[in-house]
């Protein structure tokens, strides 16, 4: 902060008083100049309401009023996709269509969904891709194949990821496991003993 006042001769002093005045932020009594002095997290506390006031340094008398302002908290990348559900369990009939929708998976991350792509989620299977998908955006899994077959194997656990900053590099990550049982369908004719 600056007075217009301030002729540079060390007859202003500069005070904040506030969100975190004296421990957070401190304010050269000189200058004016106000710096951080601990590491700020957007997603503890995203923006801090301070007051800044000229004084005259002999009498400590106001030169001008109070002036209010805000200090925003920019977002880094500093939060990992969370699923917040789980276990995931889905079911899907034997000898579906390939593309048949089994189940929604979806995550979260803590960071700033305005600022960037630091909470925009990417999804991709990381083990189980021979036989499902999921799709990048919605985190919709589907079958991959149309051969499922509930007498050879009756369920699967396939590890999903969702990865942050839409998936480009420097993306933070995290997964979970999904388990898919698949269902009986009558594609058996009867026997019977001779």
């Amino acid at each position: 902060i600056h007075s217009d006042s301030d002729e540079g001769d060390g007859s202003i002093k500069y005070t904040i008083s506030g969100e975190g005045a004296g421990t957070i932020f401190i304010i050269d009594e000189v200058t004016g100049d106000i710096h951080a002095t601990e590491r700020l997290d957007r997603e503890e506390k995203a923006f801090y309401t301070l007051r800044a006031q000229a004084r005259d340094r002999q009498s400590d008398a106001p030169l001008e009023p109070e002036s209010e302002f805000v200090i925003k908290v920019q977002d880094i990348n500093d939060s990992e996709p969370k699923f917040l559900e789980g276990p995931y369990i889905g079911s899907v009939a034997e000898l579906s269509p390939i593309g048949t929708s089994v189940m929604k998976v979806m995550a979260s991350d803590a960071d700033d969904p305005t600022y960037g792509s630091s909470a925009r989620i990417v999804y991709s299977v990381l083990e189980g891709e021979k036989f499902f998908t999921v799709d990048r955006q919605s985190g919709v899994i589907r079958t991959a194949v149309a051969d499922l077959d509930r007498e050879t194997q009756d369920r699967y656990e396939l590890v999903v990821k969702a990865t942050d900053m839409a998936g480009q590099m420097g993306g933070l990550s995290g997964s979970t496991t999904v388990t898919i049982v698949i269902t009986d369908v009558n594609d058996n004719p009867p026997r019977f003993p001779q």
